[in-house]
């Protein structure tokens, strides 16, 4: 990103902030060698700074970490307490603090070719019949060929799905509800999240319009699949 893309960038309110930094911070954790946030936040105290670790809406409490030693140093701040926010290693997310006005290039090592992308939509079919007891076919729907975005949004889709059904898997109730109703399922790429049921075949439009801010959690796509059954 050059200077003049970088003054696109939209001013946020601090909660917004740190709602993509949990995002970023939940996508880094899996990783082999995570590249979380560095922040430094300002209080009526003082400042606090670390690595970007959780933020709990509920509770309203950030949690920064530092690691010296092989030794943590934890430190929790109340969210009325903050009164500034400065972000550090977020080079490849800062797309995420504009409001979809930059557009997300994928770094090469992280888009999947379509017959990955088919592989892995079959391990994700195999994986759903031994959660649910019942095969399941899975079908990304696209018109034309997807380019290199639309490949990587197609497969972090593929794991908010798998972490959907292995939600829907674990409770007994919406798992009897859903293998009686539900057959097939296609998703697609689109610009809002929405969840349709009609003859046994389940209907999934993810939202990427604002990149992964804009796509439906796992929690909430569990809710709207629910709804329909």
């Amino acid at each position: 990103m050059d200077f003049k893309t970088m003054l696109q960038l939209p001013v946020l309110e601090i909660s917004q902030v740190l709602k993509t930094l949990q995002g970023i911070a939940d996508e880094e954790r899996n990783k082999e060698k995570p590249q979380m946030p560095n922040v430094s936040i300002g209080t009526s105290r003082g400042n606090v700074s670390g690595y970007f670790i959780n933020y709990d809406t509920e509770k309203s409490i950030v949690l920064l970490g530092n690691w010296y030693d092989h030794k943590p140093d934890l430190q929790y701040v109340e969210l009325h307490s903050i009164v500034s926010i400065s972000l550090g290693n977020i080079e490849n997310y800062l797309y995420q603090f504009s409001d979809g006005n930059i557009p997300f290039t994928p770094n090469a090592d992280d888009v999947p070719t379509l017959l990955q992308l088919k592989k892995e939509i079959r391990d994700l079919e195999q994986s759903a019949e031994k959660m649910l007891g019942k095969a399941i076919t899975i079908n990304y729907a696209y018109e034309e060929k997807p380019d290199d975005v639309e490949k990587f949004y197609a497969k972090k889709s593929i794991s908010i799905l798998e972490g959907t059904l292995e939600s829907i898997a674990t409770d007994t109730l919406a798992k009897e509800a859903f293998v009686n109703a539900i057959a097939k399922i296609s998703f697609k790429l689109e610009e809002a999240n929405n969840v349709s049921l009609e003859n046994e075949l389940l209907s999934i439009s993810i939202d990427v319009s604002k990149g992964l801010k804009s796509v439906a959690s796992k929690t909430k796509l569990q809710d709207r699949i629910e709804k329909c059954l």
